[in-house]
């Protein structure tokens, strides 16, 4: 779950980063009401900026927070994403949180295949240059 944790943070931080443009980090921190150091930790993915910060941070950009997290949107703009929203809304509260936990772990599971390949490719081309 961590590392899941860490990997949205990166992808904020990144988003935070882009919308700060010409901006130091310094000014944009000030107009969030934050310290530069804390708001470093955002944009570097060392901590995810709380929803508080987010809705700031997009209301200085003209955009929404879920743009700041989704780039384009929250799920639920093209077809897929309208048909997940319809099924998520028609659960009740357990099955939603069974759905969380299930996706979640298939997540880890992708990632965690995704770098197994990664380190067999790295092991591969090792041998055939040493």
């Amino acid at each position: 779950m961590r590392e899941t944790h860490e990997i949205i943070a990166s992808k904020v931080g990144f988003r935070l980063k882009q919308l700060r443009a010409l901006r130091t980090q310094a000014q944009f921190a000030a107009e969030l009401g934050l310290s530069q150091a804390q708001y470093n930790r955002y944009e570097t993915g060392k901590r995810l900026a709380p929803d508080r910060v987010l809705e700031k941070a997009a209301h200085l950009c003209g955009i929404t927070a879920e743009q700041i997290v989704w780039e384009n949107g929250p799920p639920g703009t093209d077809d897929l994403g309208a048909q997940v929203t319809t099924l998520v809304d028609m659960l009740t509260g357990q099955d939603v949180e069974d759905l969380y936990f299930f996706l979640k772990n298939k997540v880890e599971q992708a990632a965690k295949r995704q770098r197994n390949q990664a380190s067999l490719a790295l092991e591969a081309l090792r041998a055939r240059v040493g």
